[in-house]
This record gives C-alpha cells, structure tokens and sequence, in this order.
C-alpha cells in the first residue's frame, strides 16, 4: 500500500487547507486521500526521523508502522487541523520507543537530537530555505551542533516544519514559555558565534519574536 514517490516532481505544495481536505478524506477512507497524505508527509517526516536514528531501517519500521496504523485506525481519528503536528508526535513517539527497546542508555524521558551531516540535506534547505555558500553551510552546520538537543529541535520543528510555539510545546511536552526560551537562546546563541549570520538569512530568522 506504501509506495511513496520521493522525486522532487511528486512533491506538491499543498496548503494547511488542502491538508485538512486530504485529512477528512482519509479518514472517510478514500485510499487516494491516504496515498496523498504520504507522498505528502514522508519526505520531511523522514528527514524529521533521520535526527533522532542513524539507522535507516528502524527509522523506515517506524514510519511504515505510522501510516499503517494511520489507515488502520482512520474511522477512530478525529479531525483535526493541526495534522503536522499530530503526525510530528506520532512519529517522535513511535521512534523513541524503538530506540529504547534497542539501547540501555537511552532516558526514557529523552532521545538525542542530532545536527545535520554534511552528506545530508544541507543545513540552510532543512531549516530555513534559503541559499548560504559551501563554507557558510558548514559553519551554520558546525554553529549548530553546538546547541542543545532541545535547542536544535526546536529550531527545526519551527523554520523547517514551520510549527507554531503552542504545536512544538505539545510535541516536545512542555509549555508554550519553554518552546519560546529555547528558541531564543539557541537562536542568541547563533548570533552571538555569528553575528552577520542575521544580514544572511534576510533578517527573521533571528527575530525574537516567537510568541506565535
């Protein structure tokens, strides 16, 4: 049932309306709605995944398991506008309870966050679309990997998945306060290292204003 294209030319650009049509489709069991849900989602779920495991099997485990699952229980899931999210903590769950069956280190209330490898989606494409040079990028890698777990994921949740502070503080359980901390401190923290890193990435990024 799985067969996500994962080219360029099958990614469309949906907006959250679109998203919540396919939702309510899905949920109406429209197998094509469920097909355009992961052609829609598995990219950057994957890339999402891809932060907290290195192997590649597991991370594919788990997100067959979510939109099996997904399918499987369609007529008990509710509507529900914040479907990124909803997904974003279905998976995060989904791994870090395979990850601990697989580690004995691993805390039962965390799971490493990794920085972006250099042969992986680049740093400034993952988080904040835009265009840095070859040396810029990996700087902004480097700076990065500099931060917290929480911070990096924080930051990844909000420029690359674009989520408000309240959906990243019900994914990372906290509240909205702590989401907006560690945005600014990991964000004050890039500047700090970097302080023309602001005129580079056209000025928001680094805005500390994230009370939305």
């Amino acid at each position: 049932m799985l067969k996500p294209d994962l080219s360029h030319s099958a990614q469309r650009t949906w907006e959250r309306t679109d998203e919540t049509l396919l939702w309510q489709q899905f949920r109406e069991g429209q197998e094509a709605a469920f097909q355009g849900l992961v052609q829609h989602f598995y990219r950057e779920l994957h890339f999402y995944g891809g932060r907290f495991t290195r192997d590649s099997d597991l991370l594919k485990d788990c997100l067959q398991d979510l939109f099996l699952d997904l399918w499987t229980y369609r007529h008990k899931i509710v509507q529900t506008p914040y479907i990124r999210p909803y997904l974003y903590k279905s998976l995060r769950r989904k791994i870090h309870r395979e990850v601990m069956r697989h580690s004995a280190v691993v805390n039962e209330d965390y799971i490493p966050f990794d920085d972006v490898s250099s042969d992986e989606i680049t740093a400034e494409q993952a988080l904040i679309h835009t265009e840095l040079s070859e040396y810029q990028t990996a700087r902004l890698n480097a700076l990065l990997a500099q931060l917290s777990d929480r911070q990096r994921e924080a930051i990844h949740l909000k420029f690359y998945a674009e989520l408000s502070n309240e959906e990243i503080a019900d994914i990372l359980v906290v509240n909205k306060q702590s989401v907006a901390n560690l945005l600014h401190r990991g964000l004050t923290r890039l500047r700090e290292s970097w302080p023309s890193l602001l005129s580079l990435l056209a000025g928001w990024l680094l805005h500390e204003s994230f009370t939305k």
